[in-house]
């Protein structure tokens, strides 16, 4: 049942996650390529390049889009988003605020300053910046947020799931390769089991 939010503890890494993630690929080994389409042949690290050299690879985007939407399309929710800037100080008093009312169109709100109560001092007494965020169906070509967890769409995704087994070099996951709602603790708990069961054997073939 993933409709209430219930639990315990929430937490950010101490710098946030930009700097986690610095940190995880500061390594010679690991080269990052930025804006690529993996399914552009034209780029080098493309889909049809990589398995044609047998090069295992972790897939997190849609999995329909993987397999070309060869048995449909499956359904998302997306999200758009609206910087407010206010002249007061705070404005909501807490870091995050959904909203389910009909008449408020946004279904959260974000004052990033209440993420860090402790650098107060260093912030702008008299202005705040909050985000809203707009969730809407997805269409193609949108990125794509949250799976909908219909009857139709769960057993499309398991028909995508079979084809996912004829795969052997690659892994999918995340929200987008698995089509499950995953908060962000319970990603990096499976993106660490992947790994273990996964990946690792795939590298030392």
């Amino acid at each position: 049942d993933n409709r209430y939010f219930k639990d315990t503890w929430e937490g950010l890494p101490t710098d946030g996650y930009t700097a986690w993630m610095e940190r995880m690929i500061d390594d010679p080994r690991i080269h990052v390529t930025l804006k690529a389409d993996f399914f552009d042949a034209s780029q080098p690290f493309n889909r049809k390049a990589l398995a044609a050299a047998g090069v295992p690879v972790v897939y997190t985007g849609p999995v329909d889009r993987y397999f070309d939407y060869s048995l449909g399309e499956l359904k998302w929710r997306t999200v758009d988003f609206r910087e407010v800037r206010y002249d007061e100080g705070d404005h909501f008093g807490c870091p995050v605020m959904n909203f389910s009312d009909a008449d408020v169109p946004y279904t959260r709100a974000i004052e990033f300053k209440n993420f860090n109560p402790e650098r107060r001092d260093s912030q702008n007494p008299d202005k705040t910046v909050v985000w809203e965020e707009y969730s809407r169906f997805a269409e193609r070509g949108d990125e794509p947020y949250y799976p909908i967890n219909t009857e139709a769409d769960r057993a499309l995704y398991a028909r995508y799931e079979e084809l996912a087994k004829a795969e052997p070099l690659t892994v999918f996951g995340g929200r987008l390769g698995t089509y499950k709602y995953y908060d962000m603790h319970q990603v990096i708990d499976t993106a660490l089991t992947a790994y273990e069961e996964q990946v690792e054997p795939l590298l030392k073939k």
